[in-house]
C-alpha cells in the first residue's frame, strides 16, 4: 500500500511539473504564425472555392451533439470556421507574454482579431449570397468592395506578424522560413 502511495505522489509530482511548464519558443512560433497561415490562405475568395469543393465532394458538414449535418455555407462558417479562429485566438492569448513574446504574441493577437471580425461581417454576408443562390457576379461584387476596404491592412497585420516572428525565432534559435 505504502509502495501505491508513493507512485501516486511520484505521478501527481510530475503531472504538476510537466503543466506548469511554459511553451518552448517552437510552440509560441506555431500557435502565433503558423496558424495564422491559415488566415492567408483563406482570405478572400479561396475561402469560399473551399466550401464549393468541399460542397460538391459532400463534405461540407458541422458536427453538433455527435451528430453530423450537412451545412450551408453560412452555417459552416459559423459552426466550424469561426469557432476555430476563435480558440486558436483564445490558444495564443494564453501563452505568457514576456520582453521577448511580447510583440510577437500581440501581433498575432491583433491579426485574429481583425480577421475574426471581417469573417463574421463580411464573410458572413458574402456566405449568405451564396446560400440564397445570388449570381455569381453579385457575389464577385462584393468580394471587390470587400478587398477594397481590408486587403491593405489585412496585408500590413500579416507584414507586421512576419517581421515580429522573424525577430523572435532569430532571438530564440527557431527555424523559420518563409516562402
Amino acid at each position: 500500500m505504502k509502495r501505491i502511495k508513493n507512485t501516486l505522489k511520484i505521478i501527481v509530482v510530475l503531472m504538476l511539473f510537466v503543466s506548469c511548464q511554459k511553451e518552448t519558443p517552437q510552440r509560441v512560433v506555431e500557435k502565433t504564425v503558423l496558424k495564422a497561415n491559415l488566415l492567408a490562405a483563406n482570405y478572400g475568395i479561396g475561402y469560399f472555392e473551399q466550401l464549393k469543393e468541399l460542397q460538391k465532394n459532400e463534405y461540407l458538414k458541422y458536427y453538433d451533439d455527435g451528430e453530423e449535418y450537412a451545412a450551408t455555407y453560412s452555417q459552416y462558417l459559423h459552426r466550424v470556421t469561426i469557432p476555430d479562429l476563435e480558440r486558436s485566438l483564445r490558444d495564443i492569448q494564453k501563452l505568457e507574454v514576456n520582453e521577448d513574446s511580447k510583440e510577437l504574441i500581440s501581433t498575432s493577437i491583433a491579426l485574429f482579431e481583425y480577421c475574426i471580425d471581417f469573417y463574421k461581417k463580411d464573410y458572413a454576408e458574402i456566405a449568405y449570397m451564396y446560400d440564397e443562390g445570388k449570381t455569381q457576379q453579385e457575389i464577385n461584387q462584393l468580394f471587390k468592395e470587400f478587398k477594397a476596404k481590408s486587403l491593405e491592412e489585412f496585408k500590413e497585420k500579416n507584414l507586421e506578424l512576419d517581421e515580429a516572428a522573424k525577430k523572435y525565432a532569430e532571438k530564440k534559435g527557431v527555424n523559420l522560413k518563409f516562402v
